[in-house]
């Protein structure tokens, strides 16, 4: 389960909500850390997989724009 703190921090990435929140914390990712160096594509078909949840372009890319923040957050960028 994603606590508040964990929420408020992955919200503060550009175009993510709390849909794209519930699909990760569905497939088991807790942290934002979880998400450093992971690449979009990636998470987008464990998503479809897990939940049948196609992700178009535009939901890959808001994955990408949480990666780059998890990125910026753990010093990988």
């Amino acid at each position: 389960m994603i606590d508040a703190k964990e929420r408020a921090r992955m919200l503060r990435a550009y175009s993510i909500g709390p849909r794209m929140i519930a699909y990760l914390e569905a497939i088991g990712i807790e942290r934002l850390e979880d998400l450093a160096g992971a690449e979009a594509e990636i998470i987008a078909m464990r998503i479809d997989i897990a939940l049948g949840k196609h992700l178009n372009r535009l939901g890959i890319e808001v994955l990408r724009n949480l990666i780059d923040l998890a990125n910026r957050e753990s010093g990988r960028d």
